[in-house]
């Protein structure tokens, strides 16, 4: 009765070693398509943007894409827990350097903020430096954090 009792226990911890294993495997997985998901937003408000300068619209129409960028990039930063890299494009440097990683997030809320302003003043050439300083913001973290498509 006592062995039956011990191999029981045994089998019900290692079965929820693999359950276990399996979800947090799940949750990386399902943490990398949040990301992606994030970055296919911001990508549009990039566009969205970019096809205001283009067009050489109101500038207005921008103040609510960059605030989506910056609502975007705070929920961002929050979607990289440990070991979440399959399937992914983030470069180990994201968690070998996060404090590195926490600065180029800092650095791309900044921009998007001066990317807000710049907007919302009706300037279209204010809103081509911003969002073109935003590009070279959203870049550099690219270059460092991020895997190149091959």
């Amino acid at each position: 009765m006592k062995k039956t009792l011990v191999l029981a226990m045994v089998g019900a911890v290692a079965a929820g070693a693999m359950v276990g294993g399996a979800t947090i495997a799940m949750a990386q997985a399902n943490v990398v398509k949040e990301r992606q998901e994030n970055r296919k937003q911001a990508g549009a408000a990039m566009r969205a943007i970019k096809g205001i300068i283009d067009a050489k619209g109101p500038t207005a129409g921008a103040v609510a894409e960059a605030a989506k960028l910056k609502t975007l990039e705070a929920a961002f930063i929050k979607m990289f827990p440990a070991g979440s890299t399959q399937d992914s494009k983030a470069l180990p440097a994201v968690w070998t350097d996060w404090a590195g990683f926490q600065a180029a997030s800092k650095a791309s809320d900044a921009a998007y903020d001066k990317l807000a302003a710049a907007a919302g003043s009706g300037d279209q050439a204010a809103l081509a430096a911003a969002f073109a300083d935003t590009g070279k913001t959203c870049g550099a973290c690219h270059d460092k954090f991020r895997a190149k498509a091959n």
